[in-house]
């Protein structure tokens, strides 16, 4: 395979018209012209990793890169934070050698939800459910200094395991954005922040500024809300073109033709859905985020075969931090597992879920590795070839050798050192920027 250079021209993360609040350092940072005030807190020795700023001179590494439908051998090459090189053969002296994946995307977290640390007991809706489960009651009393923390500490997970973008569903109206940004002000990551109103009632003033400074709204459930006040909540996020997104069917099966009228980008979890409520969402191009990890913890487990044999597209997520640790190398393993209870799924299925949430950022993102594309890698210890999809599916944070965000390289721990975040590293500051 030949190289292919990127002219200096095109040097931006993808044409999508929609902008990223959270991208740090990434082509496309514009300033906000409605930006919050973003509290100035440091990020102490145990909330950082080490990370070196993105080069000028490109950059390398070699094994068995994922091009969209297979693993060939070649090399990547990538100078500040784009790919410019994708080649055949291995190059002299790359920073890494292994199995080389894009960055993975969390599509659904609630990071805020780290600040539990307590051992859980309670049904779905005496831990998470607003506005009375623990989780809220918690979040309520938090000082913003500990929230800040808990959520860097779960961002370090995902980048040590190879996870580069998220998608957030952050409680606590403005002031709960303003502490995610916080939290991501020392993390070259980038995500998507969906904002929710403080309460369970409408307030167009609190929604309008909930909407300039995050990239939309997005709510427990459809059976949590007053009628009048979701659908208002749903057509202010159209108006704004930001992204409406919502849990479905997670506790109880919900109307799905209700849902559906609020035109959501995306929805959460589906795990009582019907074949038909399966159907309705293929037809009208609605995502669904699955969540097996958690559903598990309270007794359930989503049906992916026969989420696929309805033409569903999935993603992946972790969901609840103080349910799960944020890794989706653990979440690709999990869902493997629960797949073959309902029949199976191929591994590379389970692959392409933890790398689709990209499309709700950029919707011209694929899921292969492309001169062009953001400087966003992983590198696993593990083998290639034929072997690499089934390889994946049983990786751990062990077999992560090198992540790459934004063009910085993030080295996962060595033997010797227990926990990456113990090493301290330069802070880098974000640029948000409105759609």
């Amino acid at each position: 395979m030949a190289a292919f250079v990127r002219p200096p021209s095109h040097r931006r993360f993808g044409g999508g018209s929609r902008s990223n609040p959270l991208r740090s350092g990434g082509a496309d940072g514009r300033k906000s012209f409605h930006a919050i005030n973003i509290p100035r807190i440091s990020a102490g020795s145990e909330e950082r990793l080490n990370a070196t700023q993105p080069s000028r001179a490109v950059q390398r590494v070699s094994g068995w890169f994922y091009d969209g439908q297979r693993f060939r051998e070649g090399t990547v090459g990538w100078e500040e934070d784009v790919v410019v090189e994708i080649r055949s053969g291995r190059t002299r002296r790359p920073l890494a050698e292994g199995l080389i994946l894009p960055g993975l995307w969390n599509a659904h977290t609630h990071l805020g939800d780290a600040i539990v640390t307590q051992e859980l007991k309670g049904t779905i809706e005496e831990l998470v459910a607003p506005p009375h489960g623990l989780k809220h009651r918690v979040l309520a009393k938090a000082k913003d200094a500990a929230v800040i923390a808990a959520m860097r500490r779960a961002m370090a997970t995902m980048i040590r395991t190879g996870t580069t973008g998220f998608s957030d569903f952050r409680e606590g109206g403005l002031n709960g954005l303003k502490l995610l940004y916080a939290a991501l002000a020392a993390m070259p990551m980038q995500g998507l922040a969906l904002g929710r109103p403080v309460g369970l009632s409408y307030d167009s003033r609190e929604v309008a500024a909930i909407l300039r400074a995050s990239d939309g709204i997005a709510v427990s459930s459809y059976i949590d809300w007053p009628r009048d006040a979701i659908e208002k909540l749903a057509a202010d996020a159209r108006r704004a073109k930001k992204i409406f997104a919502i849990h479905c069917s997670e506790r109880v099966r919900e109307e799905i033709d209700a849902v559906l009228e609020l035109k959501p980008a995306f929805l959460v979890h589906m795990v009582h859905a019907t074949d038909a409520d399966l159907e309705r969402c293929a037809d009208a191009h609605v995502p669904i985020v699955v969540c097996p990890r958690s559903n598990a913890f309270f007794g359930m487990t989503p049906d992916i075969p026969g989420m696929l044999r309805q033409g569903v597209e999935l993603h992946l997520g972790t969901d609840n931090a103080m349910i799960n640790t944020p890794s989706l190398l653990r979440e690709m393993e999990f869902a493997y597992r629960v797949a073959r209870m309902k029949g199976g799924v191929p591994a590379r299925e389970i692959l392409e879920m933890a790398l689709r949430g990209r499309r709700l950022a950029n919707p011209h993102a694929t899921s292969a590795i492309r001169v062009g594309a953001r400087a966003d890698l992983v590198i696993l210890d593990l083998p290639g070839g034929r072997s690499g999809f089934a390889s994946i599916v049983r990786a751990s944070a062990s077999d992560v050798r090198l992540v790459v965000s934004g063009g910085r390289l993030w080295p996962a721990p060595s033997p010797s050192v227990r926990d990456a975040s113990m090493i301290r590293g330069p802070r880098r500051r974000i640029t948000r920027s409105t759609r």
